[in-house]
């Protein structure tokens, strides 16, 4: 892992400076989702953003430095996706647009998600960020089936873990697996569907019991 003493970016403190790296994140995104992580090269994005490779290298030290900061600002998109989409009394409801929010943001970042995973293989601190996207995830799920099944036989840290894994996968197969093999996958409202419909069923098929908090963010 790199030492996280050290400053993965060079700072941009004008105004100038911080458009010139926000071209560079955009070139490195659209890089990223065209060529995979193997492909891509720092060439590439120069001429993508229409920069020399020294104006590159003046913010980035290398291709993993910039990649990672994408991999940073694509964590808190995806797991800041479904806040605010809970309304209390109204379970079924809210599992439907948390997942259609999650969905339709992994869905506008598939190339760019099949692109780090390629780039996890390699990076272990590309890893641990997807790691820690995971376990904080799993940790907001464990709380809200804490609060509002505490009799449930299903033990909340499994649970937690076995449904937020399943619409991760379901996701990558979809729309990652799904289109590089030419497969259909489900529209969006069908995918949505499938996906709330198996939350609220594990849930809540047989309790007796009706959710009374919103999950905890």
């Amino acid at each position: 892992m790199a030492d996280e003493s050290k400053p993965r970016t060079r700072t941009a403190p004008t105004k100038k400076g911080q458009l010139t790296r926000a071209r560079i994140m955009d070139a490195g995104r659209d890089v990223l989702s065209e060529r995979g992580y193997f492909g891509a090269t720092v060439a590439e994005i120069a001429e993508k953003s229409s920069l020399s490779l020294g104006a590159i290298y003046r913010y980035f030290e290398n291709k993993d430095v910039l990649f990672l900061e994408i991999l940073e600002e694509l964590v808190e998109e995806l797991y800041t996706a479904v806040s605010g989409s809970w309304t209390k009394g109204e379970e079924f409801e809210s599992l439907r647009e948390s997942s259609r929010r999650y969905l339709a943001t992994y869905y506008s970042n598939r190339h760019l998600i099949a692109g780090l995973i390629e780039m996890s293989a390699a990076v272990p601190e590309c890893a641990e960020l997807w790691w820690n996207l995971k376990q904080k995830t799993f940790r907001r799920k464990e709380r809200y089936l804490q609060r509002n099944l505490p009799s449930s036989p299903l033990k909340p840290e499994y649970a937690a873990v076995a449904l937020a894994t399943m619409v991760e996968q379901l996701a990558y197969h979809w729309y990652v697996e799904s289109e590089k093999h030419g497969v259909q996958a489900p529209s969006l409202e069908e995918a949505t569907e499938t996906v709330s419909l198996i939350w609220y069923r594990s849930i809540y098929a047989n309790t007796g019991t009706e959710a009374i908090n919103a999950p905890a963010d």
